[in-house]
């Protein structure tokens, strides 16, 4: 993996969004192993521990497959790009991001499917979109820690509101079940103005999971779709580059897709280099 230059967010809303997002995953790590898991089976279970190995395995792949989207450099410069023979008369011929095309900002010839950042100021190779909870693009290279981190955060954020809605709602249901911790729970952050107390943190920590679950769970869906598809974002649909769901998979996971999702420690390298997509659309051409 090659380390970017400039890995810290370039605009203030990525970096809210990266601050936010580095703070509340230990938070809610420290929230269910030493509050909620404690509070339902005690604090001398042997619950505890057994919840606790599928809390740090969790903990592990959100925040490695998180720093690893943040770190790896995915832009063109990581590659040393051959222009083709007829780049002259592509390069103009106003096809867009589809085929090689001039980017006035960077001022070289940039492959199929890589647009320019603005955020970043950079071409990314195979862009799919920029992250604000991560301040960077995902592309080619780190499209596979991308969709691990979404993944992961779904899963952890399931378990977080499973354990989160029996702790306040059955094991201090007395505390908790009443119109003031609707309200609470309605507008956390305004009641933290005025009530600073531990139960309001606990309403806050459990709707931020609530939400991130349901957000987590569209992504996923959104996303997952997409790469099944052999699309990105901004193509939606791109039948030319649909190599078959399997095989689309591998294009971002990388040929030990099988076992990549277990960590992004995990080498596995990627079947394409992200830059020579005629040689794709020829094959996909084929095999329909």
């Amino acid at each position: 993996m090659r380390i970017r230059k400039h890995f810290l967010p370039r605009t203030l809303q990525d970096a809210v969004a990266t601050i936010f997002m580095a703070g509340i995953i230990p938070i809610t790590f420290w929230f269910e192993v030493y509050v909620v898991i404690p509070g339902i089976h005690g604090a001398d279970s042997v619950y505890n521990w057994i919840h606790f190995v599928p809390a740090v395995l969790l903990l592990f792949n959100v925040t490695s497959n998180m720093l690893a989207t943040v770190l790896c450099d995915t832009s063109c410069c990581t590659e040393l790009i051959q222009l083709p023979a007829n780049v002259s008369h592509t390069a103009t011929s106003g096809l867009g991001s589809k085929s090689w095309h001039l980017c006035a900002t960077c001022e070289f010839i940039a492959p199929p499917r890589s647009w320019h950042c603005t955020s970043c100021r950079t071409c990314i190779l195979k862009r799919d979109h920029h992250c604000v909870f991560t301040g960077c693009c995902i592309g080619h290279k780190n499209h596979r820690y991308f969709i691990l981190f979404v993944a992961y955060l779904f899963i952890s954020t399931l378990y977080a509101s499973v354990l989160n809605n029996y702790f306040i709602w059955f094991v201090r249901g007395e505390e908790f079940r009443n119109w003031t911790s609707l309200m609470k729970i309605v507008f956390p952050l305004a009641m933290l103005l005025i009530d600073i107390s531990t139960k309001q943190y606990y309403l806050v920590i459990y709707l931020i999971n609530m939400v991130g679950v349901m957000f987590t769970g569209v992504l996923l869906i959104y996303h997952g779709r997409l790469i099944l598809s052999g699309a990105v974002v901004h193509e939606r649909k791109a039948p030319e580059y649909d190599m078959g769901r399997a095989e689309n998979l591998r294009m971002v996971l990388g040929n030990r897709w099988y076992i990549a999702w277990l960590s992004p420690f995990v080498k596995s390298e990627l079947p394409h280099n992200g830059i020579n997509w005629d040689s794709l659309q020829k094959q996909t051409i084929k095999s329909k």
